[in-house]
């Protein structure tokens, strides 16, 4: 039988064909192994290594718990140095490198799974370097004889060749694609370095330029596994490379070191380089002409054995995207020299197309700008007003004046100094590094808020006869963007500008000249306008009085004509009469008013104000305006909420704005029409609409209905009168009582609304006679609270303090975020109220810090902020409420009221009643 079934090493039955790993297990002292002598195995054990010796693939089997190692011939490269150590040792050993990758796969199979796949990448150390292969595998279980599995079987292929094949000739297409593709440098550098990286894994692949002034090398892109490792722009001193590691760069021959620190030539780098990463690297020269320009950088942060297939690879990919990226750069500096020829074309011919000196200045800015590719631009130029007197002014580009103003003007400084004297252009990489940078106060260099410029540059703008016009100054946020070649552009431009401004300057004073001759001709009509306008608005007032007299009239008309009938009773007369005497009293009021009305919408009358409540005003104005209504067949709806709605106003003026409305709704509506005079009060204001389903208004008119003298197209036979100033009144006497108008229509024929608003008061008068009340509930008794108020407003603060503090509230004041947070004071706060402009932190983000230590304390937002987004913002911010300044106290009253923090006992006999208006739903 064949061996290990016959246990003798010399046995009679040995084949004379006998393979190299068989003789050597015959030999091999097994006793000193876990499995121990051959005579003492398993049937299982000897089986499974009789299959491993007859497999022609690689096979090894792994046995027992000491994963004990036994393997053939064809195994042997797999193994390489690793082989005379590997027959009899525990494969957790000989392959640790790879154990964490394999081991959870072994711990599979030994459950009983087999396992098997196409191309497993694994990094493997057999020659004394890292490698990466690619193998096809089986692993299979080895049942024991007490069937319980003891080992584990594992065949496989090395497909490396097939797969670094593919993957290069897959990897070559795609650079090929790349380099066709890509048609500016940049972009180019980064897809072409990106794509190495992706293909030399666990490489970091990086491009740098040479600079031999400096010295140095500067890192332009370096990429790690497809991703950008964040090390551009990064700078490596040249000494990083011996003398002849540079000389052979300058020959163009590539260097390649396996391991930094055994490499005679790099010893005395070879710290710096370990510290940087580089462990292995291969440097590949890219010349321009005879000129070294840079190299491409492959390297590894371990050591490396870089394979001749990989190291003629990189070679290759680097010259050919050293190639496409110096002529794409040709090409690239061809279209700029190209599009600096146009610009300054361009630029001549903007100098050339005005004499305006405001516009030329512009011109010159703009195009001198663009030309230099800065970011923004300035252009400080000495003017003279009329006087004679200089004066500095400026036109900007890229930056709003905004961005200035709050700086002053250039002053003589080191940097400044030298281009108003009119000296040579000065440019600096980084002006913040500049030895004239920062040497005069307040500053000491840039002022805070600044545009951040770093690469600086700047020219004087002197004139045919020497003076100084100005000086042009250009920066931009990145250092070193402007060169020799861009100062040379600017240093011509100038000297167009200078002669194209003395051009203008001289247009301008015969300019000047003219417009002096043509103020005084302007003046002189001017003032024949101002007197015709004037004798115009005194015949327009006129027939403004006569329009507001006729309103009166009507209910006057009226009782008159129900005096005269023959059946009139004694109510009937009474009530005539009544009507006539107080028409004939509003009428004398409205008299004295109308004869007031200049000084009305110039804001000099003074209101009688007192404590009104809106259904009365209701009612007097529809008293008025009734006849005009019922004249023309409309039907009347009066809506009101259930309780009172009161104001601060002068009555008159307020029946006055509500007759106009009725008026004017009657008077455009068709016969027949519906209007609507609606009452509704909200939480800090009361809005009184007067709607109508009659003419309308076109979108166009809506903006200026409210102006004076404003009027919808007239019919031919002037049938609806008026001279248009019944809105103009009536906004004006609105706004004098602290509120607004509003106007609203779908368009021609589809009826239109106007609303007055006005805030709401809470005082109280005896005076003012109360609506009939419904039941409803009276407002709850509020149980003094802990409150916090947050604002930089002092005053407003403290006042609302004073108020809620006559409620019987405990009251904290801060002016700022920071001081509340630091207050031990505000620990048993119920409820904070917070402006949200504060100038230390936004109010939401305080209420957000707050709510952390306070999660039952309620938020209210007091804020001058009352946009949809604001109360979005300040809902997300943890806000339960949201109030605008300034806030109606009864409505932040109401919100306190509400809160559980200040709920006072439940007394169930504290109830009231209140009956609804008897004007509401009246048609």
């Amino acid at each position: 039988m064949p061996w290990p079934f016959d246990a003798a090493s010399d046995a009679a039955s040995a084949s004379t064909t006998m393979s190299e790993m068989e003789r050597r297990m015959r030999s091999f002292p097994w006793e000193t192994t876990p499995v121990g002598p051959v005579s003492g195995w398993p049937q299982s054990l000897k089986s499974a290594v009789r299959t491993v010796l007859d497999l022609r693939l690689p096979a090894y089997l792994a046995w027992g718990d000491g994963y004990v190692q036994f393997f053939n011939d064809a195994y042997l490269p797999i193994l390489g140095d690793k082989h005379d150590a590997a027959l009899g040792n525990d494969s957790r050993v000989t392959w640790s490198e790879i154990w964490p990758t394999i081991g959870p796969m072994w711990e599979q199979v030994r459950q009983g799974a087999a396992l098997g796949s196409e191309g497993l990448p694994l990094t493997i150390n057999r020659y004394g370097y890292y490698e990466t292969c690619y193998f096809s595998y089986s692993y299979s279980p080895i049942y024991g004889d007490s069937g319980k599995v003891e080992g584990v079987l594992v065949t496989f292929a090395d497909i490396t060749k097939a797969v670094l094949g593919e993957r290069r000739r897959d990897y070559q297409v795609k650079l090929a694609d790349t380099l066709r593709r890509e048609t500016e440098f940049g972009p180019m550098l980064k897809a072409t370095i990106g794509l190495t990286s992706e293909y030399f894994t666990n490489s970091n692949v990086a491009y740098v330029e040479l600079d031999e002034g400096k010295r140095t090398f500067t890192v332009k892109e370096e990429w790690k596994d497809g991703v950008e490792t964040g090390g551009a722009q990064g700078t490596l001193p040249i000494d990083m490379l011996s003398p002849n590691q540079l000389d052979a760069l300058r020959g163009g021959a590539t260097i390649c070191i396996n391991d930094v620190s055994t490499d005679p030539e790099c010893a005395a780098v070879a710290k710096p380089c370990l510290m940087l990463g580089i462990h292995s690297v291969v440097v590949i020269p890219l010349k321009d002409g005879d000129r070294l320009h840079g190299a491409g950088f492959l390297y590894k942060d371990h050591a490396y054995r870089w394979t001749i297939d990989e190291r003629s690879l990189a070679e290759d990919l680097a010259r050919r995207t050293w190639e496409a990226l110096r002529r794409i750069r040709a090409e690239e500096a061809l279209r700029e020299e190209t599009r600096m020829l146009e610009l300054l074309n361009r630029a001549g011919k903007v100098l050339a197309s005005t004499l305006d000196i405001d516009t030329l200045l512009q011109s010159v800015t703009d195009a001198a700008t663009e030309l230099t590719g800065a970011e923004f631009g300035a252009f400080f130029y000495n003017g003279k007003d009329a006087n004679g007197d200089a004066y500095l002014l400026y036109t900007l580009c890229g930056a709003s004046r905004e961005a200035f103003e709050g700086f002053g003007h250039p002053r003589p400084t080191a940097v400044f100094a030298p281009t108003f004297n009119g000296g040579p252009p000065i440019r600096s990489d980084d002006i913040t590094k500049d030895p004239r940078y920062g040497s005069m106060g307040p500053h000491h260099g840039m002022p805070k808020g600044h545009l951040p410029v770093r690469s600086y540059l700047a020219a004087a703008v002197s004139s045919r006869s020497g003076e100084v016009l100005g000086g042009l100054f250009f920066g931009h946020s990145q250092p070193k963007m402007f060169d020799e070649r861009t100062e040379q552009l600017i240093a011509g431009f100038v000297a167009q500008a200078a002669v194209a401004i003395d051009n203008a300057r001289l247009y301008d004073l015969a300019q000047r000249a003219a417009r002096e001759r043509e103020g005084i001709l302007a003046s002189e009509r001017a003032a024949r306008a101002e007197a015709e306008r004037h004798s115009k608005m005194k015949d327009e007032f006129l027939a403004m009085l006569a329009h507001e007299l006729r309103n009166p009239l009507a209910p006057i008309t009226n009782a008159a004509q129900l005096l005269r009938m023959p059946s009139v009773d004694e109510n009937l007369r009474l009530k005539a009469s009544s009507i006539i005497s107080r028409q004939v009293r509003h009428m004398t009021e409205l008299v004295d008013d109308l004869l007031d009305v200049s000084r009305v919408t110039r804001g000099l009358v003074k209101l009688e104000t007192e404590t009104l409540e809106l259904s009365g005003v209701l009612r007097a104005a529809v008293e008025q305006a009734r006849p005009h209504i019922e004249e023309r067949k409309h039907a009347l709806t009066v809506e009101a909420p259930m309780r009172q709605v009161v104001v601060a106003g002068d009555r008159t003026r307020l029946v006055q704005v509500l007759v106009n409305l009725l008026n004017n709704a009657a008077k455009y509506t068709p016969q027949g029409g519906k209007i609507t005079l609606r009452l509704e009060a909200g939480p800090e204001q009361a809005r009184m609409t007067v709607i109508d389903n009659g003419a309308g208004m076109d979108a166009k008119l809506l903006p200026h209905v409210f102006d004076l003298f404003t009027q919808a197209e007239r019919t031919p036979d002037r049938s609806q009168g008026g001279l248009g100033i019944g809105l103009a009144l009536v906004k004006t006497i609105v706004q004098m009582h602290g509120g607004q108008v509003e106007a609203h229509s779908d368009g021609p024929n589809l009826g239109s609304s106007v609303s007055v608003l006005l805030p709401l008061t809470q005082e109280t008068d005896a005076s003012v006679a109360p609506a009939p009340l419904r039941a409803t509930t009276a407002a709850r008794p509020v149980a003094p609270c802990t409150l916090t108020i947050v604002d930089d407003n002092v005053d407003a603060a403290q006042s609302l303090a004073v108020l809620l503090r006559e409620q019987g509230h405990t009251v904290h004041v801060f002016d700022g975020a920071m001081r509340t947070l630091a207050s031990t004071d505000i620990a048993d706060t119920h409820a904070f109220i917070l402006d949200i402009g504060l100038p230390d932190m936004t109010g939401y983000e305080l209420a957000r810090r707050l709510r952390r230590d306070h999660p039952t304390a309620s938020f209210i937002a007091l804020t001058g902020y009352g946009q949809a987004r604001d109360r979005d913002l300040s809902k997300q911010a943890g806000f339960e409420h949201h109030l605008v300044k300034p806030v109606e106290f009864r409505a932040l009253a109401d919100i306190l009221a509400r809160l559980p923090q200040c709920q006072p006992p439940v007394d169930t006999a504290q109830t009231g009643v209140a009956q609804e208006p008897d004007i509401a739903g009246v048609s």
